[in-house]
């Protein structure tokens, strides 16, 4: 799931889950790596030229889960095409209790921001995160607060076992800010999407695996009141061994579509 920082979103324009959804151990995922086609979102729905590139790694280790992800952006100006670029690199540890985490933003190849930090949590759920950039700044994370690839593993189950929404805290760590709630609803695959092709080269970690179709709408913890409408929304379709074929990511009347270009495996670790 590609998680697109707002500030990226609002100037282009810029992968959750409750503690009793069970251990993080118990869903496996297809390390992969892969790329999509980008384009603009206006009121829903996307313009006819392509306007960027999405790439995602995703790297197994016999600690956890190696993540890479960049989105690149081009976008025309007043006076000239703008390069926006987003650059993310995550390890999370395999029983989703440990975030190490980097996201670098860039715009004509000048650097506009970078976070990064360590995030941990408790054996009651609870802990912290601390920032390296900018320094010396800390977030307390509550009980059931989720890192992205625990998000995802929890994600399949829900939909697996029929589920058809849940409310979550997701940290991702491109702010120095608490989690924000989730509430996804899982639905059936929209028939514009039954038949998405896929790339001919990964057909083989891609056969046999069922599609997962849900929404999530994101609030940031100081919303307020009930009724306080999303900070964004996205849409995902994912298959059930993790690997997303198709997303959106909206916010106000903007947003961007990324639909599945290429795809490859990756090899897994042997661990004893």
């Amino acid at each position: 799931m590609l998680t697109v920082r707002r500030a990226l979103l609002t100037a282009a324009l810029t992968a959750a889950i409750t503690a009793a959804a069970g251990s993080a151990d118990a869903q496996e995922l297809q390390p992969h790596r892969a790329a999509y086609d980008v384009a603009m979102l206006d009121h829903g729905k996307p313009g006819e030229l392509t306007a960027g590139t999405y790439a995602f790694e995703l790297k197994l280790t016999c600690d956890g889960y190696v993540m890479n992800q960049r989105l690149r952006l081009e976008l025309d100006g007043r006076k000239a095409s703008v390069v926006t670029e987003q650059l993310s690199q995550m390890t999370e540890s395999r029983d989703g209790r440990t975030l190490h985490f980097e996201h670098r933003s860039s715009a004509n190849g000048r650097q506009t921001s970078l976070v990064r930090g360590e995030a941990i949590l408790g054996e009651d759920g609870r802990g912290e995160a601390h920032f390296s950039d900018p320094e010396g700044q800390s977030v307390a994370l509550p009980a059931g607060t989720m890192f992205p690839m625990a998000m995802t593993r929890a994600t399949i189950r829900h939909a697996l076992a029929h589920d058809t929404g849940f409310d979550a805290l997701f940290f991702f760590g491109e702010k120095p800010k608490p989690p924000q709630s989730v509430n996804v609803v899982i639905g059936k695959v929209p028939r514009r999407l039954a038949d998405l092709k896929v790339p001919k080269e990964g057909k083989g970690i891609v056969q046999g695996h069922s599609r997962i179709y849900y929404r999530g709408g994101f609030f940031d913890a100081d919303a307020g009141k009930d009724g306080e409408p999303a900070a964004f929304e996205m849409s995902s379709l994912t298959l059930d061994n993790g690997i997303e074929l198709y997303g959106t990511h909206e916010e106000g009347d903007g947003g961007i579509e990324y639909r599945i270009s290429r795809l490859e495996p990756l090899p897994r670790p042997h661990c004893k």
